[in-house]
C-alpha cells in the first residue's frame, strides 16, 4: 500500500510538473538570473549579469552586436574621424542622437537626458562603481535636443567605445523626467524601471523575479510579450529549470555545459576574458624573472584545463581572439621540463634531494586561492606539476570577503601566485592590466609589473590617430608580456547558456551582454 500511495504521488508530482511546462505560452521567456540584483538601475549595477539585464530596458549611445562590432544605438552614426565626429586632435566627440526615439512613458528621448545621465554618474551620492572612464570628460554640452558634444581632457582612442557604450559597464541612458534629482537609491523609478529599450519593468519582486513587457513606442515591435527574470542562484538551479520545462533559458557553468542533457541546447559565446596564473614581480622569489620562466615551463596547461572540462581554448596572448589585435602568432606555452631545469640550473638553483636550492635557500613560492566551499582544483594539480620540477609550492585559502579586497592578499600583493582572471571591455585597452598607474590596492595590476617599452606602447595607443600604429602598439606589448611572463595565460574564457526547445534568435556579445532583444523568441 505504501509503494502504491508513493507511485502515486510520484505520477501527481510528473502531471504538476507537465502541467506547469504546459502554462508557458509562446512568445513568453521565462530566463533563470543567477543574480540577485539589488538595484535595476545601470548606474548601480556590479556584476555582469545584472548589466546584460539592464539593457533589456535602457539603451546606451553605442553598442556592440553578436559579432563584437561597433553599432549605433542611440545615435545615427559611430562617432570616429573619418565622418568628422571626432576632431583632429581627438578631443572633442559628437554625438547625434537618432529622431524619434521614445520613452516606454512616450516622452522623447533628448540632448537632456544624456546630460542628467552624465550628471548621475558624476553625482557623489550614487555608488557608481566605474566611473573612471567619465572624470576623463572636460565638459558635456548640449547645442540642441539631438546633439550632445563631449570635450575630453586629453585625447583618448578608447572614448568612444567606453563612454555611454557597451564595455565593461554599460550606462544606459535614464530618463530625466522619471526622477526627482540625480541621486539614484531608492528612487521610485525602481519599482517599474524604463528606457528607451525594447521593454519595460512591470513588475518587481525582489528576491523572486522581474516581468518585462514591450516598450510600446520601440520599433521594431519586440516578437516577445513577456520575459520573467526569475532568481535561480546556482548554475545547477538554472540547468534543472530548462531541463524540467520551468525555465527557458539561464547561463551555466562549464560543469554542467559538459555534461549532455536530453531536450537542452547549450549554446557557447567566446567572451573578452583571460584566465591566468599571476605571478608577482616584486616579491621572491618571483621577482626573478628565470624562477617565473621555469615556472610556465613547468606547468601542463592541459591537464590543469582538465579541472574546467577542457571547455575552454589555451590561451598565449592576454589579449582574447576575440579582438582582431590578438597576436595570433604567440602560441601557449608547453611543458617543458627539461627547459625549465636548465633556466634554473642558469640562475643559480640548483636540485638538492627533490628542492631547488640557492644559496641555501629552498625555492618555495606562495600560491593563494580563494576558499569557495570545493576542493583546492587547479592549484593541487599546479602545485604537484612544480614539484616534479623542483619547486615548492604552499597554497593558502582565504574567504571571499578578504580574497580581494584592499588589505587581501592580491591587492597588498603579498602572494607569488595567484589563479586570477579577468574580463575586459569593448576596446582592448580595457584588458590590459600591466599598467605602471594599475599597482595599488584600487589597481588590478596585480603582479606589480612596469616595463618602460610597455608603458611608452601603452601611452601611445591612446592617443595615436593612426589605427594601424595602435594595432602595432598592442602587438608589442602582448609580446612584451608573453616574454617576461607577470601572468602565465591559461584560457579564454567563455560563456555557455542552457536553451530550451522553445528559445529563437538569443545571442551574446564578447562582454556577455545579451544582443537583438527584439528578435528573441518562445515558440
Amino acid at each position: 500500500m505504501k509503494a502504491r500511495l508513493i507511485a502515486f504521488a510520484l505520477t501527481l508530482a510528473a502531471c504538476a510538473a507537465c502541467a506547469r511546462v504546459g502554462t508557458a505560452r509562446p512568445h513568453e521567456l521565462r530566463i533563470a538570473d543567477i543574480s540577485d540584483p539589488s538595484s535595476l538601475n545601470p548606474l548601480l549595477a556590479h556584476d555582469q549579469d545584472t548589466i546584460g539585464f539592464d539593457l533589456l530596458w535602457v539603451q546606451t549611445l553605442v553598442g556592440l552586436d553578436a559579432r563584437n562590432r561597433l553599432v549605433p544605438v542611440l545615435v545615427t552614426r559611430v562617432p570616429s574621424r573619418a565622418n568628422g565626429d571626432i576632431s583632429a586632435d581627438g578631443r572633442t566627440i559628437v554625438y547625434h542622437l537618432r529622431r524619434g526615439v521614445r520613452f516606454a512613458d512616450g516622452k522623447p528621448l533628448t540632448s537632456a537626458d544624456v546630460a542628467f545621465t552624465f550628471r548621475a554618474i558624476e553625482d557623489p551620492s550614487n555608488p557608481v562603481e566605474s566611473e573612471d572612464a567619465y572624470r576623463r570628460v572636460a565638459s558635456l554640452t548640449t547645442p540642441d535636443a539631438h546633439t550632445v558634444v563631449l570635450r575630453l581632457r586629453a585625447p583618448w582612442n578608447a572614448a568612444v567605445r567606453e563612454l555611454f557604450a557597451q564595455s565593461d559597464f554599460a550606462f544606459g541612458i535614464l530618463p530625466a523626467h522619471a526622477f526627482g534629482g540625480t541621486a539614484m537609491q531608492g528612487a521610485p523609478w525602481e519599482a517599474h524601471a524604463f528606457g528607451t529599450g525594447p521593454f519595460r519593468v512591470t513588475e518587481w519582486r525582489r528576491g523572486d523575479r522581474a516581468v518585462l513587457e514591450p516598450n510600446p513606442y520601440f520599433s521594431p515591435r519586440p516578437r516577445l510579450l513577456r520575459i520573467e527574470l526569475r532568481m535561480t542562484p546556482t548554475y545547477n538551479g538554472a540547468l534543472i529549470g530548462v531541463r524540467t520545462g520551468e525555465l527557458d533559458l539561464g547561463r551555466v557553468g562549464t560543469e554542467q555545459a559538459a555534461a549532455p542533457t536530453a531536450g537542452v541546447r547549450i549554446v557557447s559565446t567566446p567572451i573578452n576574458g583571460l584566465d591566468s596564473l599571476a605571478l608577482q614581480t616584486k616579491n621572491a622569489p618571483t621577482d626573478d624573472a628565470a624562477v617565473r620562466r621555469a615556472i610556465a615551463l613547468a606547468l601542463d596547461v592541459p591537464v590543469i584545463e582538465r579541472a574546467a572540462h577542457g571547455l575552454y581554448k589555451d590561451a598565449a596572448a592576454f589579449l582574447p581572439p576575440v579582438f582582431p589585435w590578438s597576436d595570433a602568432a604567440l602560441r601557449p606555452i608547453a611543458r617543458d621540463s627539461a627547459a625549465a631545469g636548465a633556466v634554473l640550473d642558469r640562475a643559480g638553483w640548483r636540485l638538492q634531494r627533490g628542492v631547488r636550492v640557492k644559496s641555501g635557500v629552498p625555492l618555495e613560492v606562495l600560491l593563494v586561492r580563494q576558499e569557495l566551499g570545493q576542493g583546492p582544483g587547479s592549484e593541487a594539480i599546479i602545485q604537484r606539476q612544480l614539484a616534479d620540477d623542483g619547486i615548492r609550492v604552499t597554497i593558502k585559502s582565504f574567504p571571499s570577503s578578504t580574497f580581494n579586497a584592499p588589505n587581501g592578499p592580491l591587492r597588498s600583493g603579498r602572494f607569488n601566485m595567484a589563479a586570477q582572471g579577468w574580463i575586459g571591455g569593448a576596446d582592448p585597452e580595457q584588458s590590459v592590466v600591466f599598467a605602471c598607474d594599475q599597482v595599488g590596492p584600487n589597481g588590478n595590476n596585480l603582479q606589480r609589473f612596469c616595463d618602460p617599452r610597455f608603458e611608452a606602447a601603452f601611452v601611445d595607443q591612446a592617443v595615436t590617430p593612426d589605427e594601424r600604429e595602435r594595432e602595432r602598439d598592442f602587438i608589442a606589448m602582448q609580446q612584451i608580456v608573453y616574454d617576461r611572463l607577470p601572468v602565465v595565460p591559461l584560457d579564454y574564457l567563455r560563456y555557455f547558456d542552457a536553451e530550451g526547445p522553445r528559445v529563437a534568435g538569443f545571442a551574446r556579445n564578447m562582454l556577455g551582454y545579451p544582443v537583438n532583444a527584439e528578435s528573441w523568441d518562445a515558440k
